[in-house]
């Protein structure tokens, strides 16, 4: 049986994914605990953890929200995450152990079928093992903490307005995985490190995040007047 806190900590996140909440929204402890039958105090430690890890927001004292989303702020969110995700492939790629590699040629695989399952959840929770696994695996605490952070961030982004995870996506979009430039590029990452290519790691991964960032940059709520944020991205 799940702990409680992993089940909140899962089910919160789920319900982000679901859009449950808008950007903005406040997240309200007593509401949560009511609504997953849970006691307030493992609501609380995951909402801190989320906040933490740069999901929620907190605002003094009235509690936990769902951040407001802007264009400049996914710019930033996004180049952050190259740089700091671009440093820790390089390490990764130096330090590699087989049991790491072997984790990812699984993840890739499992990858691949929960995309064309459409399962929306499941490759969400494996898009986010893999970049996180890589992040670990640089063997530098701090790369990896700031990583995390930052990969949470961009998630809300992802969530809201990328099209795999968007409502209304047609169908087709969800089916072919060798079609899928997510499932592509994460191949290109997988196989720079194992050979050990730590500049090959580093700009596939740089690569794999711009293009995450210029799928979703024309769907961002007034993002035309700064477009041009993205020049210099990678």
């Amino acid at each position: 049986m799940k702990r409680a806190e992993e089940l909140a900590y899962e089910s919160i996140i789920e319900m982000i994914l679901s859009r449950s909440y808008a950007p903005g929204d406040r997240l309200v402890e007593s509401e949560l605990a009511e609504l997953l039958n849970l006691s307030r105090t493992p609501i609380r430690n995951v909402l801190r953890k989320l906040a933490a890890e740069g999901l929620l927001e907190v605002r003094g004292n009235k509690g936990c929200y769902i951040p407001q989303l802007s264009p400049e702020d996914m710019a930033m969110v996004f180049k952050a995450r190259a740089h700091l995700e671009g440093k820790a492939a390089m390490e990764a790629a130096y330090c590699r152990m087989e049991h790491d590699i072997d984790t990812l040629k699984e993840l890739l695989a499992k990858e691949k079928n929960k995309y064309e399952e459409g399962d929306k959840k499941e490759y969400a929770a494996v898009n986010d093992q893999f970049h996180l696994l890589i992040a670990s695996m640089c063997g530098n605490k701090y790369i990896e903490k700031f990583t995390r952070q930052v990969f949470w961030r961009s998630g809300l982004y992802i969530f809201y307005f990328d099209r795999f995870y968007v409502p209304s996506a047609p169908d087709e979009v969800l089916r072919d995985s060798s079609k899928s430039i997510s499932c592509i590029q994460h191949a290109e990452i997988v196989n720079a490190i194992i050979i050990g290519d730590g500049n090959l790691a580093e700009n596939a991964i740089r690569s794999h995040i711009y293009s995450t960032y210029s799928k979703m940059v024309n769907r961002v709520p007034y993002v035309g007047h700064i477009v041009g944020i993205n020049h210099n991205f990678v």
